[in-house]
């Protein structure tokens, strides 16, 4: 331990970490660098001679190898940015982990660039000159609701993303004249951003650089809302951003849809606070799951057993006795919530604000506990009427100094003007008055 600062710790990413771990550890993004293969490496040790370890371990040779350096972009995201110089190559490990963080972290993270040829041989890298971009791709699938990354291509700056949809089908196995819907992955903090790639607009133009996402799918699938629960890319990230889903967890989600999960203790149908035993049906109906003794959609159950995790008498008096109406009530309580979540507190003006706690006081007739909501409405009417108190003092405070300028500005024209007056007064003759004729004694 005494010797760590000679060391410098490489993480190393190919796109067989990609494959692993998109829609599996994770969506957003491309890989997670602590589930990598890692290295040991003395500062020292120039790259070249890392390279030589790295093909001992991958059986990739040096001359096939391109490596690229990540960096933190200024949404948050990580991304590979440029790729290694012969002249960087030739540098110290250590070196050139200090050149590349702004943090001082005993790490440097890299991306193994590897062409494959025929019989999947590595090849030399392609030369890359300024015009080309290194993007990533990853396909989402509507119908069985997955992403995964398919893998990379160059693209010419200058060039339109309908030139490539051939090459980008052959990613996916897609036949090269299959019509695909593009999407680029451009950010998920603080919010999900994913818009929609113009096919018929240059990369440059739609702002493209090295380390890009792009998801795309069928144009089909697209255009079926009414089919999918997320029927494009944007949604389903947006849905996985929104309730914060790893994908081991969403994966099990889906398993549930079309299976009774094993009986508990709240399964069963016995609400603790209830004398009442809800009876359900042997099978889930189409679409929906579990959530204690009631069957609601997977996006409702979510978002209800978080308020369940942070309000936990919230169902505990719950009554009626119709499962569709448990189900229907039970799903426009969570899209209530949803509704109320996103809305900002400034918006929750006297309208908004009448027309919550009116569906409170509706959810409150069935059982539903509600008091930490009445509470935080409360809360927020009064934070906007402190708020609009405060906008009115600065206003008034705004329009007294604006007419104390004023009045400044006037004393001073007073003073001003009966100056002058004092000095005209001084070199008019006695013999002519403001309202005498203009040629009296002239004429």
């Amino acid at each position: 331990m005494a010797k760590a600062h000679l060391y410098t710790t490489v993480k190393v990413a190919r796109d067989e970490d990609l494959m692993e771990q998109i829609g599996r550890d994770k969506y957003f993004d491309l890989v997670d660098h602590n589930k990598v293969r890692s290295f040991r490496i003395k500062r020292q040790m120039p790259f070249n001679l890392f390279k030589e370890e790295v093909a001992k371990v991958f059986g990739i040779p040096v001359q096939f190898q391109r490596f690229w350096l990540w960096a933190k972009r200024l949404n948050n995201t990580y991304r590979p940015a440029r790729h290694l110089t012969p002249q960087q190559e030739a540098r110290p490990v250590g070196h050139l982990r200090e050149a590349t963080n702004k943090v001082k972290v005993a790490e440097l993270n890299l991306f193994l660039e590897v062409e494959l040829g025929q019989g999947l041989r590595p090849i030399p890298p392609p030369v890359k000159s300024a015009e080309d971009i290194l993007l990533f791709f990853k396909l989402y699938d509507p119908l069985k609701e997955e992403l995964s990354y398919v893998g990379r291509l160059y693209v010419k700056a200058s060039g339109m993303p309908m030139e490539i949809l051939a090459k980008i089908n052959g990613l996916a196995g897609f036949a090269p004249d299959e019509d695909i819907e593009l999407f680029e992955e451009i950010k998920y903090e603080p919010d999900l951003m994913c818009e929609v790639v113009n096919k018929m607009v240059t990369f440059r133009d739609s702002e493209l650089e090295d380390g890009d996402i792009i998801c795309f799918q069928k144009s089909s699938q697209a255009e079926c809302c009414g089919q999918f629960e997320h029927p494009d890319a944007p949604s389903f990230l947006d849905f996985v951003d929104y309730y914060q889903i790893k994908p081991e967890h969403y994966r099990k989600r889906r398993r549930l849809i079309s299976s009774e999960p094993e009986p508990t203790e709240r399964s069963r149908g016995t609400i603790s606070g209830g004398s009442t035993t809800q009876t359900h049906s042997a099978n889930a109906p189409a679409g929906k799951i579990r959530f204690l003794a009631y069957w609601v959609s997977s996006e409702a159950s979510l978002l209800l057993e978080k308020i369940l995790n942070i309000h936990k008498d919230t169902y505990t008096n719950f009554s009626m006795k119709d499962e569709n109406l448990q189900t229907v009530l039970l799903e426009s309580f969570a899209a209530f919530i949803e509704t109320m979540s996103t809305t900002k507190v400034y918006e929750v003006q006297e309208e908004v604000l009448r027309r919550a706690t009116v569906s409170v006081k509706d959810f409150e007739l069935v059982g539903l506990e509600l008091s930490w909501m009445k509470k935080r409405l409360e809360t927020a009417k009064k934070v906007n009427k402190c708020t609009e108190s405060r906008i009115y003092v600065d206003l008034c405070e705004t329009a007294l100094k604006v007419g104390r300028a004023k009045v400044r500005e006037l004393e001073e024209g007073l003073v001003k003007a009966k100056a002058e007056l004092e000095d005209w007064s001084t070199d008019l003759p006695n013999s002519l008055a403001a309202n005498d004729y203009l040629l009296r004694d002239v004429v």
